[in-house]
């Protein structure tokens, strides 16, 4: 882990996808050209091994070649929150202290997953997480996935004591975050409050974050960069056009005719970058559908429009 202090955390986080080789081993060439292709695009910061990740479906040792690639490869040019999250406390501890000493500027950890747990279980996870692990500790609070969503009190509540430094939020559920707005703004609380979305890109700050952590902006990372900084400094011509950009690579993910939405959008984007000469494969992890012959073939008209392929 590294001090944070002298890194600004802000803007679009990009949720890096994991190219897999046939073998469902990571693909660490392809992985170091998207770093480099999300950074070379403006991208502000990286979270490796998150849901766009599939870290659910990775070995510990995938995961950590992962993110040992993400954070050797990034060297330094934008911060890297790494995903460590496990189905218990102790197993996240256990994954958490062998990326310790890796140069990652945070951890992040969802809530205990299979087992739904009370928000007193839920704060006792992540004030134990803190007290062994040290560091930089993100809460990431996807409830789609885990089950359980940590509430707007139990954030604020870990992020008063210093238990906590930043939370993920992709609960989808705008009351909730605005009641963490104003724990947060109440309590004179420092947190760095991250959205896990597509279309309030170019607004987040009107609605209280520090910025996104967007799966599409593993696509159009220059999109969504400039998305975002156009938002920041008022300029609504840019936000237009980007939000307009931002309407059509979302398009990427409905060229699939069957499988579920998470597949859709991973192996639409895998296949794009692959198309793109970032990737040198497109696999996605079982059970996860991979896109056919005829739905790859409905991408390079989307990926024209959005000036990615000649």
């Amino acid at each position: 882990m590294v001090d944070t202090n002298d890194k600004q955390i802000k803007g679009v986080i990009v949720p890096i996808l994991t190219p897999l080789n046939d073998d469902e081993s990571v693909d660490t060439d392809s992985l170091r050209r998207l770093v480099n292709y999300l950074i070379d695009s403006g991208a502000h910061g990286i979270w490796v091994s998150g849901t766009t990740g599939e870290f659910a479906a990775l070995s510990d040792r995938e995961r950590l070649a992962s993110i040992e690639a993400v954070v050797d490869e990034a060297d330094g040019r934008v911060p890297v929150i790494g995903n460590v999250s496990q189905p218990s406390t102790q197993l996240s501890i256990e994954l958490a202290m062998a990326v310790r000493e890796s140069g990652l500027d945070g951890l992040a950890f969802t809530p205990p997953y299979y087992y739904p747990n009370a928000q007193d279980e839920i704060a006792d996870h992540y004030r134990y997480i803190a007290d062994r692990v040290g560091g930089p500790v993100w809460v990431y609070n996807i409830p789609v996935t885990v089950k359980t969503a940590v509430a707007p009190g139990t954030v604020a509540a870990l992020a008063g004591e210093g238990a906590v430094v930043g939370v993920k939020d992709s609960s989808g559920a705008g009351e909730l975050l605005a009641e963490l707005n104003i724990l947060c703004d109440q309590g004179d609380i420092d947190l760095l409050r991250f959205l896990g979305t597509v279309f309030r890109i170019t607004t987040s700050s009107a609605v209280g974050v520090h910025g996104v952590i967007p799966g599409i902006a593993n696509l159009v990372p220059a999109i969504s960069s400039r998305g975002w900084e156009a938002g920041e400094r008022g300029d609504t011509e840019t936000v237009r056009e980007c939000d307009a950009k931002l309407l059509i690579a979302n398009g990427v993910a409905r060229v699939a005719k069957g499988g579920g939405a998470n597949a859709a959008s991973f192996s639409a984007m895998k296949s794009s970058l692959k198309m793109m000469g970032v990737l040198d494969n497109d696999t996605v992890s079982r059970p996860l559908r991979p896109l056919t012959d005829d739905e790859k073939s409905e991408l390079p008209a989307i990926l024209r429009r959005l000036d990615l392929l000649d």
